[in-house]
């Protein structure tokens, strides 16, 4: 079950997702993206033991975090080519800025204040 994203705010990312792409598999990048973003802050908000509970108005950053990690995800697993939505360079464009968005997102909740400042909101 996901909880810091969903299929709808990932797809809202970017115009050229692939519409082969069903939102059952998004989620599967979500879950992944959220098992880095937990292990990254040593903290989670999902399952059974929660340490926190998640709020996307106070939480933005993880929320966009997961968004963009399965946002990156969706672009790695579309094809290119003719027949494809997207061109290979306009795709490893933009995987490559969501790639940089959740390196310094994830960075950034590694850091233990961080993740204390999030958890106290």
């Amino acid at each position: 079950m996901v909880t810091y994203t969903d299929a709808t705010k990932v797809k809202s990312r970017f115009k050229d997702i692939d519409t082969n792409i069903s939102d059952a598999e998004i989620n599967q990048f979500i879950n992944a993206a959220e098992s880095i973003i937990d292990i990254t802050m040593k903290k989670t908000a999902r399952g059974t033991k929660v340490d926190f509970t998640f709020n996307s108005d106070k939480h933005g950053i993880i929320e966009d975090t997961a968004s963009c990690l399965a946002a990156f995800n969706c672009i790695s697993n579309q094809t290119t080519g003719e027949s494809a939505t997207i061109t290979a360079a306009r795709a490893s464009l933009i995987g490559d800025f969501y790639w940089a968005v959740a390196r310094r997102n994830l960075k950034m909740l590694a850091d233990p204040r961080v993740v204390e400042y999030l958890e106290g909101l």
